[in-house]
């Protein structure tokens, strides 16, 4: 014999309802003591990039090869003997026999050595500038993974809070149904096993992409330190950036753009005095062995000049000047480009951080509260037996699903800021560029 006892109370059905509302409001689990923070995971990863690393080689490279450029070739030095008679070998058998000495100094055409070693100046500075344009888009990406992680990781915490309330309702809608207790039907206990089973695999979809995310991270660190990552809200995800400070002019991309344009720059003057020609300078000596008979012999002197008819090559030093100025035009384009690009993502954000704002304002300080206010209604309402598990269970689904999005929400607007502090980069001043 089944006794009234053995059947949910309306105390139950009240404490359930509670149970609802506040498991669905719970705080999200903080971060592990061990864990690396984001900013920790950038450092990391910038000081291992080897992108970074082969720009600072190329940067070496360069300035060495700038020194080299400056100065003049090294001088030639010539010794010889010359004229000897070749039945005796006898130095001082023939007049014309001597012993040389010459230096020779080749001088490079016009100032192409400054030219070059501008050249290779600029080059050098575009590799410092490419490391930096490197670092913030290596930002980028790694706080765009980190907010699709944490999205993620917090949304899995957020739907397992939630299990247990919901295991309760497909227990209590059994136990009604099976008493026939408040006119329970065999559709509530189907709706609420349904409706644990979408739990189950909302937990197992978001747990994959938190794994993916993971997996991700596991480009750039170590497994140990991936095994270490515990996703934590960035701080300024609530906010906006302050964009008072941008300047397209100041950005990587843009510095990078002008970096090799002066260096393009630098090269078509080269090609300009590519076609002046090189010129050398020689001095010789020559030493002649006085004969037996007494008589003295004067050594010789020789003075040389040596010209480069450049001149000669007309049509290849057009050709050099042209694909210089080309490439002058070109750089200068790309710049104006990459100006032009960079303003209209900086406006483009700008309005999606501010709508995504507005729309995060209004699920957490409107929507939120409003389900709160509904769930607290049907609270009582279930408790004076005028509402049904089923609509104990939509208020509680819907609750859910607008923390997920007021998640969702979250880290796209991470992923804002994250592209937001990618465009308002600024490259430092060359003597506190690394």
């Amino acid at each position: 014999m089944i006794t009234k006892n053995a059947f949910p109370t309306p105390l139950f059905y009240r404490h359930l309802a509670r149970t609802l509302i506040v498991v669905a409001c719970l705080p999200l689990p903080v971060a592990y003591a061990d864990s690396l923070s984001l900013d920790t995971v950038i450092s990391l990863v910038i000081e291992r990039d080897l992108e970074i690393g082969q720009s600072m080689d190329r940067e070496s490279m360069l300035r060495d090869a700038a020194r080299v450029s400056a100065a003049l070739p090294p001088p030639t030095l010539k010794l010889s003997a010359a004229n000897f008679p070749v039945d005796t070998f006898a130095i001082d058998q023939e007049p014309m026999t001597q012993l040389q000495i010459s230096l020779s100094q080749m001088f490079p055409p016009g100032d192409s050595r400054h030219w070059r070693s501008t050249t290779q100046q600029r080059l050098a500075e575009a590799a410092a500038i490419q490391r930096e344009l490197r670092r913030a888009m290596l930002r980028q990406q790694l706080r765009t993974a980190w907010a699709e992680g944490w999205m993620a990781q917090a949304s899995v915490a957020a739907l397992q809070s939630n299990r247990t309330v919901f295991e309760q309702t497909l227990d209590t809608t059994r136990a009604n149904y099976g008493a026939g207790l408040r006119q329970a039907r065999q559709r509530e206990v189907l709706g609420a096993r349904a409706a644990l089973t979408r739990l189950d695999e909302r937990i197992e979809r978001f747990s994959m992409l938190a794994d993916n995310s993971r997996e991700q991270f596991g480009e750039w660190l170590t497994t140990a330190e991936v095994e270490r990552l515990h996703f934590t809200q960035d701080d300024d995800s609530r906010t906006l950036r302050s964009t008072a400070s941008f300047n397209p002019a100041e950005h990587p991309s843009v510095l990078l753009a002008d970096a090799e344009r002066d260096a393009a720059d630098a090269e078509q003057r080269l090609a300009t005095e590519l076609g002046k020609g090189s010129r050398g300078l020689s001095v010789s000596y020559g030493y002649r062995e006085d004969p037996s008979n007494g008589a003295e012999r004067a050594d010789f002197l020789s003075l040389g000049f040596t010209m480069d008819l450049a001149s000669l090559r007309g049509g290849a030093n057009a050709a050099r000047r042209s694909a210089a100025t080309n490439k002058v035009d070109q750089a200068d384009k790309k710049a104006e480009l990459l100006r032009d690009q960079l303003s209209r993502d900086y406006r483009k954000l700008q309005v999606q951080a501010t709508h995504l704002a507005s729309r995060q304002a209004i699920l957490r300080d409107e929507l939120l509260p409003q389900y709160r206010q509904q769930a607290e209604a049907t609270r009582r309402a279930f408790a004076s037996s005028e509402a049904g598990f089923i609509e104990v269970q939509l208020v509680l689904i819907d609750m859910l699903n607008a923390e997920l999005e007021a998640l969702a929400l979250d880290a796209e607007l991470m992923k804002t800021n994250a592209a937001i502090e990618y465009v308002l980069s600024a490259t430092p001043a060359s003597g506190e560029r690394s």
